[in-house]
């Protein structure tokens, strides 16, 4: 019996062919993956929580089971639908998941907003900074730092933009209509004048890139999130990355408290993104040197409360080895992420 308050916003879905036994395998499965606070109901129910109060898991159901989202804000509980969604329905292929949606089919999901570009700026070498206004920006201002742009495909003179499908879940534009949906950091936000800032990093063939350097001031784009992870937090801190990475190292360095201590580690080509100084964390520009740093673990292990790592997947598995396989470090303690692949 649970004695804390229930997140305010729930939705649900009915399974009744699926056995509460299988679905309370996946879910124990789910959390023991992905590092997740575990709760059971005395056999009846099953789920997790997580960070921010959010929450997901299943109950027996008058025939078969109910699974079941509940959060916190309204766009909190489609973005942890559709995670939901994805990571338990790929062990249901015959199973429809339906869900009570709290928005009429046809209307944007909570999770999105519209905006515009108001201007873009060279950031050191190698980054553009995008400012997008729009009045629907306050949730981005949360604990989480990630989001996604969302992009029309180029030529389009009628945008068509993602809506809430029959089942609950968003209904994406198909085939030529596709949208692009790559992953940012919020860099800065003012919620209260209605703008924010990404930086993306220039390369060769990125539709984003692309789309940063011809937009101009009133283009319309999607907003989706936000998603993903917040800052890490501990008394001393390993974190590094490519230049993927840079903006989120940047949100990391200025929320740490003065006291923090450690390493951030700089795998990119060049060093002259404006990061924030801190006094306790020591900045080391090494291009490519994920496999140095592995190396270097697997030597002298680390004290660091908290391992923060997101670069190329290829050059990230050397880090994953030295990190989960041979120091044993777990998720709950150490965030190793694949920015894109080579």
């Amino acid at each position: 019996m649970r004695h804390d308050p229930l997140p305010p916003y729930q939705i649900q879905a009915s399974l009744p062919d699926l056995s509460f036994a299988a679905i309370d395998a996946l879910i124990r499965a789910e959390a023991a993956e992905r590092g997740l606070d575990l709760h059971d109901g005395h056999g009846r129910s099953t789920w997790c929580k997580l960070p921010g109060g959010d929450e997901f898991g299943a109950r027996i159901g008058p025939t078969g089971s109910i699974l079941y989202v509940r959060a916190h804000a309204r766009d909190r509980l489609h973005s942890l639908l559709e995670a939901v969604t994805l990571h338990l329905g790929q062990h249901l292929p015959d199973q429809r998941i339906t869900w009570s949606s709290l928005d009429r089919p046809g209307a944007y999901p909570p999770n999105f907003s519209l905006a515009r570009v108001a201007g873009v700026t060279q950031v050191g070498t190698d980054f553009l900074r995008l400012r997008l206004e729009g009045g629907d920006l306050g949730r981005f201002a949360r604990e989480l730092i990630h989001f996604r742009l969302i992009l029309q495909p180029q030529g389009v003179t009628k945008p068509a933009w993602p809506v809430i499908g029959e089942d609950g879940q968003t209904l994406w534009p198909k085939g030529a209509a596709a949208l692009h949906r790559p992953a940012y950091t919020v860099c800065h936000i003012d919620p209260a004048a209605g703008w924010l800032e990404t930086d993306i990093f220039i390369h060769d063939g990125g539709r984003a890139c692309d789309f940063a350097r011809a937009a101009v001031p009133g283009t319309p784009v999607g907003l989706t999130g936000p998603g993903g992870g917040g800052v890490v937090q501990g008394a001393s801190l390993l974190i590094g990355g490519d230049e993927t990475a840079y903006p989120a190292l940047a949100r990391m360095l200025e929320a740490a408290s003065p006291g923090t201590t450690g390493e951030c580690h700089l795998f990119g080509a060049r060093a002259d993104y404006p990061l924030p100084p801190h006094p306790g964390i020591r900045v080391l520009h090494a291009p490519g040197g994920e496999a140095a740093l592995a190396h270097r673990l697997r030597r002298d292990g680390t004290g660091a409360d908290r391992i923060w790592l997101a670069t190329e997947r290829r050059r990230l598995a050397s880090l994953k080895a030295a990190i989960v396989e041979d120091l044993g470090i777990g998720k709950s303690r150490a965030h190793l992420a694949a920015y894109w692949s080579a």
